[in-house]
Parts: C-alpha cells; sequence; structure tokens
C-alpha cells in the first residue's frame, strides 16, 4: 500500500508501506532478484510502517530521549560516529546542508548539529 503520510526525500512521492518486517523483509528481496537493486526494510519512527530504503542510505537511528534539536524536536541518535557521518553526507548531497557530528553527552550515541554549541 501506498504511504499517506510518508513521502520519498529524493522522489517526494508516497513511500510503499509493509504491516511488517517480514513482509517488507520479502518485497526487498524481490527488488534484489527481479531488478538487482539493494534494498533494506526499516520501521518508520512517524507512520508506525515498514518501509524500504536503497541499502547505501542506510543509517540507523533512533530519537534520543533527552536532545532536542532547536525547535524543541528529539534529535536523532546514531549507534556510531561512521553512520553519524554518512548521514550528514546523504544531507549534504541532497540539501546542500553542512552538520558536524558530535556526541552525545549523556551516552545514547551520536547526534548532527548546523553550528557547534556544547
Amino acid at each position: 500500500m501506498k504511504s499517506e503520510t510518508c513521502l520519498g526525500k529524493v522522489s517526494g512521492k508516497p513511500l510503499n508501506s509493509y504491516y511488517s518486517e517480514f513482509e517488507a523483509q520479502s518485497a526487498a528481496e524481490y527488488s534484489k532478484n527481479v531488478y538487482d537493486n539493494e534494498l533494506a526494510p526499516y520501521k518508520c519512527q512517524r507512520c508506525d510502517y515498514w518501509h524500504l530504503s536503497p541499502k547505501c542510505r542506510m543509517t540507523p537511528s533512533q530519537k534520543c530521549s533527552r536532545c532536542t534539536s532547536a525547535i524543541g524536536e528529539y534529535k536523532n541518535s546514531y549507534p556510531t560516529s561512521k553512520e553519524a557521518r554518512l548521514r550528514a553526507s546523504i544531507i549534504y548531497d541532497e540539501k546542500g546542508i553542512e552538520l558536524e557530528v558530535y556526541k552525545c553527552r549523556y551516552g545514547n550515541g551520536w547526534h548532527l548539529t548546523k553550528t557547534r554549541n556544547y
């Protein structure tokens, strides 16, 4: 099914949504076998369904329970600095926004910021 809330960051079109990780993984395997397209499933924090992302764009994250952005939203937390740097690079390539990586002061992984203010 097509998502009513989630859009592709590059295409701007509604994402395919899957009810379970198994269903999403099956779709990823189909895409690999038929189109030679490597996709990975992820559970969406916005809609609670599963979507697919190109494996090269996968940067697993979760919301930090303590750190917030300038607009008061909880920051994404990446398990390693390498994954945070990859996400920063993807954002720069797609939006031209330069971000820095820093370690969460509460030990919740790594965050991104536009300016260093810590």
